[in-house]
């Protein structure tokens, strides 16, 4: 962490006393046998206070992981990249689309990237303004976690190339045996949306034949109401230099089975195609359908020459691993038994939860396992989700099926913990927060 330094000397308090002395580890001399003057540079320093501050003081209110914070880290920086086919020097040659997420972790790039209407590409290339390339990952068939997703870490990488980084100045190919020059490209950006990118799309051309054409959204909902906020970026939609007016209309929707829930309109232009926009107030059954994976996005261009972007809405897909360490120093009464536990989570496209939670060394029975936001106050943990029915022999596991829209996204934004009760210890022997830890490349090893 940074650490800020003044000299307190200057800030001590004058002494009322003749001879005044001073104490080891202080720094301002004091009277002798008079209690210590207490700094007024101690007194201004202010205490970091989280979000809610009616935790009853006898709770455990350690500061925990926040996606923002991790976002906000100094060692940490997050990208993104919007790959199509062309543009020049490169010839429009495919429909196809990816979206890749990339988070720079010390001298680490770690990037997971999905992709539609590609064939598996055979490595990840990384070229520089000129064209020259700079790394390559090779893509083992088994280092992904699902169809349509590939996972890998450039390791080391240079001070150079990490100033390229920042500046946005960084390519990403996707090379396919089709396509050794690369089949789909995009320059690496930093984006404001990304900490807080809880559900997502990757959107294709509705016309195969519409060559270099793709786009992806990034959504969120807001921390207390049903609002979803969404950014669309999109590339082919329109043609550079065409028509009097730079400005083109623009209709995004949000489907349900080919029924309009909801419709925005803008104007954009070839310059800047990307589009922001809040949807307000969703129904508990919009709600629903979106984390199930049951919306679809399609963005269109209105007039003469009428071109169509569509994907399906999914929650965030990512090569992370969601977990949990728990620890009786982490509960909200902390134990000292010597229990702990580990938990893994898998978060599926159609909205459903996996879960495994192993307990070892609780010093009485297990009585309740539990998934549960951080409690408002002292009576009043808030559980979403129980596990203990599934509890047997020091583990836990199973499916949660339903989980709300709400659930996902705290669950996206870290802001879920699991809960170990024993006999003992009635409101918790255990707990731990469950966070994303990123891809860690031990896949692709074997």
């Amino acid at each position: 962490g940074k650490v800020n330094c003044k000299n307190m000397k200057q800030d001590c308090p004058v002494p009322t006393c003749p001879r005044p002395t001073l104490l080891p580890g202080h720094c301002c001399h004091t009277c002798p046998k008079g209690p210590p003057e207490k700094s007024p540079a101690l007194d201004t320093f202010e205490y970091f206070h989280d979000k809610e501050d009616n935790l009853d003081k006898p709770y455990n209110d350690r500061s925990y992981l926040s996606s923002e914070g991790l976002a906000r880290d100094d060692a940490r920086t997050e990208f993104v990249a919007l790959l199509t086919s062309g543009p020049e020097p490169w010839h429009l040659t495919s429909s196809a689309v990816a979206k890749a997420r990339f988070t720079l972790l010390r001298s680490y790039l770690l990037f997971s990237i999905s992709y539609e209407r590609l064939g598996r590409p055979s490595r990840v290339r990384f070229s520089d303004p000129e064209g020259n390339v700079l790394f390559e990952h090779p893509v083992q068939k088994s280092a992904a976690p699902a169809d349509g997703m590939l996972c890998g870490m450039w390791r080391t990488v240079s001070k150079a190339n990490v100033q390229l980084l920042r500046g946005e100045q960084l390519r990403v190919s996707l090379i396919t045996r089709a396509q050794p020059s690369g089949e789909v490209h995009g320059h690496i950006l930093k984006h404001r949306a990304l900490f807080a990118e809880t559900f997502g799309a990757i959107l294709t051309s509705s016309d195969p034949t519409h060559l270099g054409a793709g786009g992806m959204a990034m959504l969120t909902l807001s921390d207390t109401e049903n609002n979803l906020h969404f950014i669309l970026m999109a590339r082919g939609l329109l043609e550079p230099g065409t028509g009097e007016s730079p400005w083109v209309p623009l209709r995004v929707r949000i489907l349900h089975q080919g029924q309009t829930l909801r419709e925005v309109r803008a104007n954009i232009t070839a310059e800047d195609p990307d589009f922001a926009e809040v949807l307000s107030e969703l129904s508990v059954q919009e709600l629903q359908w979106l984390v199930q994976g049951q919306l679809r996005i399609v963005a269109e261009t209105e007039g003469r020459q009428v071109r169509q972007l569509a994907g399906t809405i999914t929650t965030r897909r990512s090569c992370d691993t969601i977990q949990s360490v728990l620890c009786g120093a982490d509960a909200l009464l902390p134990t000292k038994t010597g229990a702990v536990g580990s938990a893994k989570l898998a978060l599926h496209e159609n909205g459903t939860l996996e879960y495994q939670v192993q307990v070892v060394g609780t010093a009485s029975e297990v009585v309740g396992i539990t998934l549960e936001t951080k409690p408002r106050r002292k009576s009043k943990r808030n559980i979403l989700f129980d596990m203990t029915p599934s509890y047997k022999d020091g583990m836990a596991q199973g499916t949660w099926q339903s989980p709300s829209a709400r659930d996902a996204h705290m669950l996206l934004q870290n802001e879920l913990f699991l809960n170990v009760a024993t006999k003992d210890w009635a409101e918790g022997e255990l707990r731990g927060q469950v966070i994303s830890l990123p891809y860690s490349g031990l896949l692709a090893r074997y």
